[in-house]
């Protein structure tokens, strides 16, 4: 499971991708994943409500679809 809270809340207080990859033990593209992902959304700080669940749920709703059995998913 991806810490986007602690990923977030070292990027945006300044902290390189490279050295969040290494402090919170995701790789760098996970890093660049979930900031790409805020920026994308418009996400420029966090609030005391933005849990890592909800996060979660908010940057990556078609991967929650599909932990959830929900998907529509052709096979």
């Amino acid at each position: 499971m991806v810490n986007c809270r602690k990923v977030l809340e070292l990027y945006f207080e300044g902290v390189s991708q490279r050295t969040i990859s290494s402090s919170t033990g995701h790789s760098r593209n996970t890093v660049s994943e979930v900031v790409q992902r805020a920026k994308k959304l418009g996400l420029e700080s966090l609030n005391d409500t933005m849990t890592n669940s909800w996060l979660e749920a908010f940057l990556f709703p078609e991967k929650q679809a599909i932990e959830k059995g929900y998907c529509k998913c052709q096979r």
